[in-house]
């Protein structure tokens, strides 16, 4: 219950709000955006936001995992080992995208932000962001060495990393915007 609390609290934070000026209108301050191949700069950091979102959905499915597996067969009255199985290959590719999720919002971050030209508390936040793609990559990957994928499990599976990260994402926002 208190990591779905935390998620909702994260994903209020990271929605997208506007900011009204005195006037009422919403505030435009240039026409003239930063382009990234076309693409407005502003909206890559949206859609980096909401992938991070969405990496973050780690934080529900863990708990829920674990609970299914122990409980699950009989709260469902299906048998267990077929159950488990099908747990396990839906826990797998759920990895997979989480990983492929995450690599996707930190590119386009560090992208969005070397355009627009960031304060340097949100590259503090993507470097730490950076760590956690780095080090859940060498946990799924099978060729480094047993004690590197050990020590990046460690480092990956920390949460004040991430909740360092997403803390200086929003005050390094605030200071820009």
């Amino acid at each position: 219950m208190a990591h779905l609390r935390a998620l909702l609290v994260v994903l209020f934070l990271l929605f997208p709000m506007t900011v009204a000026s005195a006037d009422g209108d919403v505030d435009d301050e240039e026409d003239d955006e930063a382009q990234v191949f076309g693409l407005d700069a502003e909206g890559l950091g949206e859609v980096a936001q909401w992938l991070m979102v969405g990496t973050l959905l780690i934080v529900v499915w863990k708990p829920l995992f674990k609970w299914l597996r122990t409980n699950g067969p009989e709260r469902f009255g299906v048998e267990a080992r077929p159950f488990k199985k099908k747990l396990g290959v839906f826990n797998r590719r759920f990895m997979r995208v989480h990983v492929w999720i995450g690599l996707g919002a930190v590119v386009l971050g560090t992208v969005h932000g070397y355009v627009l030209e960031w304060h340097w508390t949100l590259w503090v936040a993507m470097l730490f962001l950076w760590l956690l793609v780095v080090s859940g990559g060498l946990m799924m990957w099978k060729t480094p060495p047993r004690q590197i994928r050990k020590a990046s499990r460690l480092l990956h599976m920390q949460r004040a990393m991430s909740v360092l990260a997403v803390a200086l994402l929003l005050v390094g926002h605030a200071l820009v915007d």
